[in-house]
């Protein structure tokens, strides 16, 4: 929270709000540096005073409710609305990516000022760097393969659609079975081979056998092995690296248990 003696108390929630504005439009403004004046739909000084009326919005809830920041919000949106078609008609960029940075900017300016000024701000941080990495993030979307993304999306099913509606307790005979437990296992083994995937595609097929089992060792030594010993079966001339990731993951798990010990 930013706090000051010297300051009124509605004071440094307006600061955080006009904060808020600077640092997204300070990136949106030198995104679109090179459009002539007036061909944007927003710049520097529109985010600015965009999070700062919201810091004022949001001082006004206590009094008013929620309604003076949802009219707010439909009004920019309307005007946004309006630019963003005006703008895509005349130089054919259908993004929309300024549209919600700027209605984003509003919320967070008035979260800073009737909610929590540090979390708003961190927000504010990552939607500057999320719009900045754009260039990286859409080379990073043009090197993944499709039966990558697949990959991925299933190990985010078994993770966070099926794992937690599982029991955690033991069933069977002297209930040495746990669901959750073995769900847990299969998801560790599966996350393991993906990141071997992605580790042999990004330093070579010898490097990344040995990066997996030297990460998996973290984990489980038993899940490396495993996950090394599928990928043997589809390509067999990789056993000899196979041997050496599994010893390491091997060593990895007798320094991880001597590190458990001392605490």
């Amino acid at each position: 929270m930013i706090e000051s003696s010297f300051l009124p108390p509605d004071v440094p929630g307006l600061i955080a709000a006009l904060a808020i504005g600077l640092l997204i439009g300070l990136e949106r403004g030198w995104h679109d540096r090179e459009l002539p004046e007036g061909s944007r739909v927003a710049g520097l000084r529109t985010f600015t005073l965009t999070g700062l009326l919201g810091g004022v919005l949001g001082h006004l809830q206590p009094n008013f409710g929620p309604w003076p920041l949802v009219a707010a919000v439909l009004g920019l949106s309307l005007l946004l609305t309006v630019s963003y078609a005006r703008t895509a008609k005349i130089s054919g960029n259908l993004s929309a990516t300024t549209t919600i940075a700027m209605l984003l900017t509003l919320v967070l300016g008035a979260y800073a000022s009737h909610g929590n000024v540090t979390l708003a701000l961190t927000a504010a941080v990552i939607v500057a760097v999320f719009l900045d990495l754009k260039p990286t993030l859409h080379g990073w979307l043009r090197l993944i393969e499709h039966r990558e993304l697949t990959a991925s999306l299933q190990l985010l099913v078994l993770s966070v659609v099926i794992l937690p509606y599982l029991p955690n307790t033991g069933m069977g005979p002297f209930a040495a079975l746990n669901p959750y437990q073995l769900w847990w296992a299969v998801i560790l083994i599966a996350g393991l081979s993906l990141a071997g995937h992605f580790a042999m595609r990004l330093t070579g097929s010898q490097r990344g056998i040995l990066w997996t089992g030297l990460l998996g060792g973290l984990a489980s030594s038993t899940a490396a092995t495993v996950a090394l010993a599928r990928y043997t079966r589809q390509h067999p001339v990789m056993v000899s690296a196979a041997i050496s990731g599994t010893l390491a993951a091997c060593g990895i798990m007798f320094f991880r248990m001597a590190t458990d010990r001392r605490h």
